[in-house]
C-alpha cells in the first residue's frame, strides 16, 4: 500500500491542480467546473502542498490577478487553514502586494469569469473585493436558508466589523432581509434567482472550502509528522468536519488500532474531495453539446470518446419522445425549448449509467423520469440562458451526473 504521506500529498496536488485549471492556470485537467471555487483558502492550501512547478505558475497567476484577491482575507485564513503554511505563503503574499518579480506577470492567462465555478470572481466584479462579495457567496450557497452572522462568518474570512458592515449595507440596499429566530437575527437573500441570473448562472455546488482545506491541511500536517498523534489530529479536525455536508466524521482514537482506522478515514476523505474515480479508465468518456441555433431552437449532440458527435435531440422535432409531445407543446418559450433538449440528454445519460451497471439490454423506459422535466428546466435556466444564438456549450457525463445528484440533495434539504 502507498505510504500515507505520498498518497495524501499526491491527491492533494491533484485537487489543487484541478481547481487552478478552472482559473486558467496550465497545471492539469479541470474537473471542478460544477463547484464554486474560493480563492484565498485555495492559495493557502496550495502553499502547503504545491511542487515547484505548480508554485511558480500559481504565484505568477496571483501576481497578474492581484486586483481580484484579498490580502487581508488571505492573512486571516492562513491562520485557520494551515499554520505550517506561513513560510510557503511568502511568495504569494509578495505577489499580492505587487512586489513579486516582474517576469511572473508576463503572459499569464486571465481567468474566464463566465466559467460557472468562478462565481466568486463575478461577485467581486459586482460588489468589489470586499466582505459583501463573500457574504453574497455564503448566502447563495444555501439560498433558501436564513443564516446567522456566526454561520456566515465561518465562510467569509473577514473580521466581525467588516462582516456586520457588509450585512447592514446589503440589507439597506434590499438585497438581503432579516428574520428573528428566538434571540438571533438571521439573514436571507430576497431574490436569489434574480441575483443568479444577473451573475450569468450559478455552479451546482458551493463547497465550504475554508472548512475543507482546514481538514485537508490537518491531514497533511499529520501525515508529515515523524511521531504521528492521531488523537490530536482528530481534535483539530472535529469542528471543521461538522461544517462539510455529508462528510463522515473521523473515528475516535484510543489506541494503535483506532489510529489505523483514522488513517484509513483520512485516505478516503482526501480521495473523495480530490474526486478520485477508479472506474474512469475502464469506460469511454461521454460528452454532450447543446447548440443554440442561429435561426432559433436548440439541438443536442452526444459524443463517445474516440467517436464522432451524433444528433440526440432537437427542440422542435415532433418525432422526439411522442409520448410526451403534449407536455412539450406547453413549453413554447426559449427556456422550455432548451429544457426539452436537456430532458433528452439526461435520459440518455441516465440510461447509459443504468446499462453500465445492469447490462446493455436495459430498456430506455427503465429510467425513472419523474424529476427530469423540473431538473431539465432548472439546468437550462442556470447554464444555457447565457448562451447567445450561434453559441454552444459542452458538458461531460460526469458533470451532469454530479449536477443531478446535487439537485436532488438540495431538493431533499429544502423539503
Amino acid at each position: 500500500m502507498t505510504n500515507l504521506i505520498d498518497e495524501v500529498t499526491g491527491r492533494a496536488r491533484d485537487l489543487v491542480r484541478s481547481l487552478w485549471s478552472e482559473l486558467g492556470v496550465d497545471v492539469g485537467a479541470a474537473r471542478h467546473d460544477w463547484q464554486a471555487i474560493d480563492l484565498e483558502p485555495l492559495i493557502v492550501f496550495t502553499a502547503m502542498c504545491a511542487d515547484a512547478r505548480m508554485r511558480e505558475k500559481t504565484v505568477a497567476w496571483c501576481a497578474a490577478n492581484r486586483h481580484l484577491l484579498s490580502l487581508p482575507r488571505l492573512n486571516r485564513l492562513a491562520i485557520r487553514v494551515g499554520e505550517s503554511a506561513n513560510k510557503a505563503l511568502e511568495p504569494y503574499i509578495a505577489a499580492l502586494q505587487g512586489v513579486a518579480a516582474a517576469d511572473l506577470q508576463e503572459a499569464t492567462t486571465k481567468p474566464d469569469m463566465r466559467v460557472p465555478s468562478l462565481i466568486q470572481l463575478r461577485l467581486r466584479a459586482l460588489a468589489g473585493v470586499t466582505a459583501r462579495a463573500e457574504v453574497l457567496m455564503a448566502l447563495l450557497a444555501e439560498p433558501l436558508r436564513a443564516k446567522s452572522p456566526a454561520s456566515i462568518a465561518a465562510r467569509v474570512g473577514y473580521g466581525r466589523h467588516a462582516l456586520a458592515q457588509a450585512l447592514d449595507m446589503l440589507t439597506l440596499a434590499g438585497v438581503t432581509s432579516t428574520h428573528i429566530a428566538g434571540k438571533s437575527v438571521l439573514y436571507r437573500l430576497n431574490r436569489p434567482s434574480d441575483l443568479g441570473q444577473a451573475l450569468s448562472g450559478l455552479p451546482g455546488r458551493f463547497p465550504d472550502w475554508v472548512a475543507t482545506f482546514a481538514v485537508l491541511g490537518a491531514i497533511l500536517t499529520y501525515a508529515r509528522e515523524p511521531a504521528r498523534k492521531a488523537g490530536a489530529a482528530v481534535e483539530r479536525i472535529r469542528a471543521d468536519i461538522a461544517r462539510i455536508p455529508g462528510a463522515t466524521p473521523p473515528p475516535e482514537v484510543t489506541d494503535d488500532a483506532s489510529a489505523g482506522a483514522f488513517e484509513q478515514w483520512a485516505r478516503r476523505f482526501v480521495a473523495d474531495i480530490a474526486g478520485v474515480e477508479p472506474e474512469r479508465s475502464t469506460r469511454r468518456e461521454v460528452t454532450y453539446t447543446v447548440h443554440r441555433l442561429a435561426l432559433g431552437g436548440w439541438i443536442g449532440t452526444v459524443k463517445e470518446e474516440g467517436g464522432q458527435p451524433r444528433p440526440l435531440a432537437l427542440s422542435d422535432d415532433p418525432e422526439l419522445h411522442p409520448e410526451r409531445r403534449a407536455t412539450r407543446r406547453l413549453n413554447s418559450d426559449e427556456l422550455g425549448a432548451a429544457a426539452e433538449v436537456i430532458d433528452s440528454i439526461l435520459y440518455d445519460m441516465q440510461t447509459r449509467e443504468l446499462q453500465r451497471h445492469r447490462g446493455s439490454l436495459v430498456p430506455r423506459d427503465a429510467v425513472s423520469g419523474s424529476l427530469l422535466p423540473g431538473m431539465s428546466r432548472e439546468f437550462a435556466g442556470q447554464l444555457l440562458q447565457p448562451l447567445h444564438r450561434g453559441q454552444a456549450a459542452t458538458f461531460s457525463a460526469d458533470f451532469l451526473q454530479r449536477w443531478c445528484t446535487d439537485h436532488r440533495n438540495r431538493l431533499g434539504a429544502a423539503s
